[in-house]
C-alpha cells in the first residue's frame, strides 16, 4: 500500500496483516489519540454502546467505556496509558462497558502515522457482545446499526499528503477499487463535482489547521451517477501541537430517509448561503443570546461561531463601544417589546483589538416554548464609515479652507444660482444679513453692484461669462470706498465635459498695489539715485547695477550680471581686507570702508562702500547691497585740507621758526664780522712782520718794539683765542639751520596715500622740533623712548600731525597757567601688538564740564582767532577710525594733563573705517 508505514520484516505485521486488521472493524469503530481521548466514532458505535457522540468524543476513552479486561480483572489508570509509537500493536480481546452495563468484545489497533516524531493512535472495532453478568458467556456477532452500508473509514498522513489506510467501503460508495484510493491524498479531491469542490478543499484545510468538519459532498460515481457523501474528519494533533494524522468516516447518504439529515441538508444549503453572502446571519433570543450565527463573522469580527455561542450574550455587550451601548441596547430591547425593527450602526471591538463599524438589522420573527427570538443579518460596514469620515474629514477642510483663505470665494450653479460663499466674501463686500438670508440672487447682485466704480463694466464681464461658460477671466475691479479686487473667475468642468456652474475669487490687492506703487518709487529712486547701487546673491555674483554704477565704472550691466565685484579690482587692497570684508558681512553685519577700484578705462577711483546683507523672515541671508560713493575728489580734496591745515599750522610757528632761525644766523654774522675785522688787523701785523723781515737782516731793539705795538694794537693774543671759539659757534648754528629746515621739510612734505613704515621716536624727535617755539619759552620737554620700539606701519604725516597738536595744546595749558617753566614729558612704549604714545603736561588740566566733548568738530575753549576747534577732533579720527587704535586722556584739575595714544604696529591687515 502506498505510503505504508509498517514492512514485512520478522517480527513486525505485514501491509497485508495491517489492512486485515482494519477490514474486521469496518463498522462499529472509534478512534482514540495518543491522549486517549476519543475523537471520532461511527452511528453503529454509538448506537451499540448507547454512548452519544457528545459524551464519548473527547473523554478518556478508558474511563468511559474500557473497565475490565477479558480475563475479568479490572483495569487501573497505569493499564491503560495512551498508545505508544512504534509498530503496529494488535490489542487481540478486550472488554468494553456500555451505557446500560452491557458488556462488550473488542478488539483494536494501535498505529504510527508518519515520521519518528508523530504520535500513536488507536483504533477499536466492536467484535460481540457479552453478557454482562457471566464473562464465560460465548460471544455473539453485534448486531447491524441502522444506516451504516457503505461507510468508508479511512486514515491519511498530512505530512506525505498520503492516505495511511482505505476501509473495503470506499468500492461500493465510489465504483472504484481500494487500490485507486491509496493513491489519493484527499479522499474526495477527485471524486467530487465542481460545485463542492471549494468546499472540500476549505474542509481540508480546515483540517490541517487542526479543526474537525463535518460536511456534505456530492460525488461522481465510477457509473457516472451523483450521490450524497456525508463526510466526518478530525485532526490528531501530537505533543507539539501539529497535525500528524487525520482520521474520518464517510458515508453514503443518498437514498437515505433519515428525516433528520434532510433538514441538516437543507440547512446545510441555507447556511452555506448564508456563508457565502457578505452579510452575516444571525438569530438571538430576547435575552441577547445568539442560537445562530454564520460563520463569516470570523472573517469580520475575529470570533468563531463556537466562541460566540460558548459566550452567550456577553461577548457582543463587552465589546460594543462604550459609546454606541445605550443606544444598542435600547434600540435592542425595542425589538422585542414594541417590534420596531432594529437598524443601528455601532463599532464593535474585534478579536484582534481594532475597532470595526457594524450595520445590523433585525425583525422579531417567532415565539419557542414561550421566548421570542429574532432574525438579523450584520454588516462590516468599517470601509464606508472610513470612507464617509474621510469624506467629512475632506469636507471639513475643505470648509476650513475655504473660510480660512484670504480670498473671498462664491459658487454658483449652471444657472448662476449662488451655492455657496465664505466668510471672507461677506467681509470684502460687507453683506448685510438680511440680504444673506434672501434667496433672490438678483438682490445680492444688484448689492454688490452698487458699490463698484465701474457698474457697467462689472455686469458686462458676468454677462460675457454667462454666454460663454467655458471661459476663465481674470482682471481688477475697484470699489467706490477705494479698495482694489483681484477678480477671478473658472469654470467647474467634470472629466466628462459637463459643465457644472463657475467659481468667483475676489482679493483684495489694494495693499499690494500701493507697495507696487512704492517699490516701482523706490526702484526708480535706486535708479536715479546719485550714489552706486550694487546687489549680489549670498554667493557674491551681481545680479542689478543702477545707472550710477555703469556712468562711475564704465561697464554695463550686461557686463557685469551675475560677475563678481571683483573686476573692479585695482590690486590695491590686500586680500586680509577682503577676506575681513566677508566674514564680517557673512556674519550678518554692515561692512564700512574704502576701496581704490578701477574702471573699466583702467582710471583708478575711490570709493566709500556700505556693504549690508538682506536676509528673509528665517535669518537667511538672500542678498548683499552695496551702496557706493566716488570719493576720488573728495580725497584729494582731504589731502589738500590736511596740507593746508599743515601749513597753517607751521605758518602759526612761521614766526617762532624765523626767531629760531635768526638767532643762530645772527651770531654766526657776528662771528663772522668779527673775524673778517680781526683779520684785518692781523693782516696788518703780518704785512709789517713781512716788510721787517725783508728790509733788515737783524731785528733792532726799535723793530721789535715796533711789533710789539703792533701786536697789542691787533690784539693778537685775544684773536688767536677767539677765532677758534666763533668758528665752533658758526659751525653749530649752520648745523641749528639745518636741523630745523630740515624738520620743516619732513613735517611739511605733503602725505602719502599709501600706508610707509617709519620709525616713530625719530618722527617725534622732528615734531619736537618743529613746535620748539611754542614750547621753549615756556616749558622743557623731556623724551622717554623705547629704544626697542619696533618700526610702526602707519599715515605719517597724519600721526605727525596729531602729536604737533597735542604739544601745541600742552604748551598753551602750561602758558595759561602762568607760574614758572612747565614740563611736558613724551614717552613711547611698546606692548605686545601695539605702541603707546604719552604726551604729558603740567598745565591747568582740562574742566570736568568740557572733557566730553573735547574730541568733537569745531569745539575750542580759545579766543576767536586762537584756534578752530578740529585739532583734537581730527586726532581721534586719524588715531581712531584710519588707524584702529585708541586716544584718551587722563586729568586733573591744576595738575596737567596726560593724551595717551595707542597705535597697531602693523595696519596692513587691518580694515580701515572712514
Amino acid at each position: 500500500m502506498p505510503g505504508q508505514v509498517v514492512s514485512d520484516r520478522e517480527g513486525e505485521i505485514s501491509n497485508s496483516d495491517l489492512v486485515a486488521l482494519l477490514n474486521r472493524f469496518d463498522k462499529g469503530l472509534c478512534v482514540v489519540d495518543s491522549m486517549g481521548k476519543a475523537v471520532l466514532c461511527d452511528e453503529a458505535f454509538s448506537e451499540m454502546t448507547g454512548f452519544t457522540p457528545e459524551e464519548l468524543v473527547g473523554q478518556n476513552f478508558h474511563e468511559v467505556c474500557a473497565q475490565q479486561r477479558s480475563d475479568g480483572a479490572w483495569h487501573s489508570a497505569e493499564d491503560c496509558p495512551p498508545p505508544k509509537q512504534g509498530t503496529p500493536d494488535p490489542i487481540e480481546s478486550e472488554f468494553l462497558w456500555g451505557k446500560d452495563g452491557r458488556r462488550f468484545h473488542v478488539e483494536g489497533l494501535t498505529l504510527s502515522v508518519g515520521d519518528h516524531k508523530s504520535e500513536a493512535i488507536c483504533v477499536f472495532g466492536l467484535r460481540g457482545l457479552a453478557d454482562p453478568i457471566n464473562t464465560d458467556q460465548d460471544v455473539v456477532p453485534p448486531r447491524n446499526a441502522r444506516g451504516v452500508d457503505h461507510q468508508v473509514f479511512y486514515i491519511i498522513d498530512p505530512g506525505a499528503s498520503r492516505f495511511v489506510y482505505v476501509g473495503p467501503g470506499f468500492e461500493g460508495l465510489t465504483g472504484q477499487k481500494r487500490q485507486e484510493g491509496d493513491s489519493k491524498h484527499s479522499l474526495w479531491f477527485d471524486l467530487v463535482i465542481a460545485e463542492d469542490c471549494s468546499r472540500a478543499e476549505t474542509d481540508y484545510r480546515r483540517l490541517l489547521a487542526g479543526t474537525a468538519v463535518k460536511s456534505e459532498y456530492r460525488i461522481q460515481s465510477a457509473n457516472g451517477s451523483t450521490r450524497w457523501v456525508v463526510n466526518h474528519a478530525v485532526p490528531l494533533l501530537n505533543a507539539e501541537g501539529t497535525v500528524h494524522a487525520i482520521a474520518g468516516l464517510a458515508k453514503d447518504a443518498t437514498e437515505t430517509d433519515d428525516t433528520e439529515l434532510l433538514r441538516r441538508r437543507e440547512e446545510g444549503r441555507f447556511r452555506r448561503l448564508l456563508a457565502n453572502l457578505p452579510d452575516i446571519g444571525w438569530t438571538a433570543d430576547q435575552d441577547g443570546r445568539t442560537v445562530y450565527i454564520s460563520p463569516s463573522i470570523e472573517a469580520v469580527a475575529g470570533f468563531s461561531a463556537q466562541e460566540i455561542y460558548a459566550n452567550g450574550r456577553n461577548l457582543f455587550r463587552e465589546r460594543v463601544h462604550p459609546d454606541d451601548f445605550p443606544r444598542v441596547r435600547r434600540a435592542f430591547r425595542a425589538l422585542f417589546d414594541s417590534r420596531q425593527e432594529f437598524d443601528e450602526e455601532f463599532r464593535l471591538l474585534n478579536k484582534r483589538g481594532e475597532w470595526i463599524w457594524i450595520h445590523d438589522r433585525a425583525v422579531r420573527t417567532h415565539e419557542e416554548d414561550g421566548i421570542l427570538y429574532a432574525d438579523g443579518v450584520l454588516s462590516d460596514i468599517t470601509r464606508r464609515k472610513n470612507a464617509e469620515l474621510e469624506l467629512q474629514s475632506k469636507t471639513a477642510l475643505l470648509e476650513a479652507q475655504i473660510n480660512s483663505t484670504i480670498d473671498g470665494i462664491l459658487v454658483v450653479d449652471a444657472n448662476g444660482q449662488r451655492i455657496l460663499q465664505n466668510q471672507r466674501f461677506l467681509e470684502i463686500f460687507q453683506v448685510p444679513v438680511e440680504i444673506l438670508d434672501n434667496t433672490d440672487d438678483r438682490i445680492m447682485l444688484n448689492y454688490v453692484t452698487c458699490l463698484i466704480s465701474d457698474p457697467s463694466g462689472f455686469l458686462a464681464k458676468i454677462a460675457h461669462l454667462n454666454r460663454h461658460p467655458m471661459e476663465t477671466s481674470r482682471d481688477e475691479i475697484e470699489l467706490k470706498d477705494g479698495t482694489i479686487l483681484d477678480r477671478y473667475s473658472s469654470p467647474v468642468v467634470a472629466s466628462d465635459g459637463k459643465y457644472y456652474g463657475r467659481i468667483w475669487t475676489f482679493r483684495d490687492i489694494t495693499q499690494r498695489k500701493r507697495n507696487e506703487d512704492a517699490l516701482s518709487q523706490l526702484s526708480l529712486a535706486v535708479e536715479q539715485s546719485p550714489v552706486s547701487v550694487l546687489i549680489t546673491d549670498p554667493k557674491g555674483n551681481i545680479s542689478y547695477v543702477n545707472r550710477q554704477f555703469t556712468e562711475c565704472t564704465g561697464y554695463t550691466l550686461d557686463e557685469v550680471i551675475h560677475k563678481n565685484p571683483r573686476i573692479l579690482n585695482s590690486g590695491y587692497s590686500t586680500k586680509e581686507r577682503y577676506k575681513a570684508l566677508w566674514s564680517t558681512i557673512t556674519k550678518g553685519e554692515v561692512w564700512r570702508g574704502e576701496f581704490r577700484n578701477k574702471k573699466k578705462s583702467g582710471e583708478l577711483y575711490w570709493e566709500a562702500a556700505t556693504i549690508t546683507p538682506i536676509v528673509n523672515s528665517s535669518g537667511a541671508i538672500t542678498h548683499f547691497v552695496a551702496m557706493k560713493e566716488d570719493i576720488s575728489e573728495r580725497r584729494t580734496m582731504e589731502a589738500q585740507l590736511r596740507q593746508a591745515q599743515k601749513l597753517e599750522a607751521i605758518g602759526q610757528l612761521a614766526a617762532g621758526i624765523a626767531h629760531e632761525i635768526n638767532t643762530p644766523t645772527q651770531f654766526v654774522t657776528d662771528n663772522l664780522v668779527f673775524l673778517r675785522d680781526s683779520w684785518m688787523a692781523a693782516s696788518q701785523l703780518i704785512e709789517t712782520y713781512r716788510e721787517s723781515i725783508q728790509k733788515c737782516d737783524e731785528i733792532s731793539p726799535e723793530v721789535i718794539a715796533k711789533l710789539q705795538k703792533a701786536e697789542q694794537a691787533a690784539d693778537l693774543t685775544f684773536i688767536c683765542s677767539e677765532v677758534p671759539r666763533a668758528i665752533d659757534q658758526g659751525l653749530d648754528g649752520a648745523k641749528r639751520v639745518a636741523t630745523i629746515v630740515r624738520a620743516m621739510k619732513e613735517f611739511s612734505h605733503p602725505d602719502s596715500a599709501d600706508k610707509t613704515q617709519i620709525d616713530l621716536n625719530k618722527a617725534i624727535e622732528s615734531t619736537i622740533t618743529v613746535a620748539r617755539n611754542e614750547w621753549k619759552y615756556v616749558a622743557e620737554i623731556v623724551t622717554e623712548f623705547d629704544p626697542t620700539l619696533p618700526p610702526v606701519i602707519c599715515y605719517p604725516g597724519e600721526v605727525n600731525q596729531v602729536i604737533l597738536n597735542l604739544i601745541v595744546n600742552a604748551a598753551h595749558s602750561i602758558k595759561e597757567k602762568g607760574e614758572t617753566k612747565g614740563k611736558i614729558t613724551i614717552c613711547t612704549v611698546a606692548r605686545g601688538e601695539f605702541v603707546e604714545i604719552s604726551i604729558s603736561d603740567t598745565g591747568t588740566g582740562i574742566p570736568e564740564a568740557i572733557q566730553t566733548r573735547i574730541f568733537e568738530p569745531f569745539f575750542t575753549t580759545k579766543e576767536v582767532g586762537k584756534g578752530t576747534g578740529q585739532g583734537l577732533a581730527l586726532a581721534h579720527s586719524v588715531i581712531v577710525r584710519k588707524h584702529h587704535g585708541r586716544i584718551w586722556f587722563d586729568t586733573e584739575i591744576g595738575r596737567g594733563t596726560s593724551f595717551f595714544i595707542e597705535l597697531p604696529l602693523d595696519l596692513s591687515s587691518l580694515q580701515e573705517e572712514k
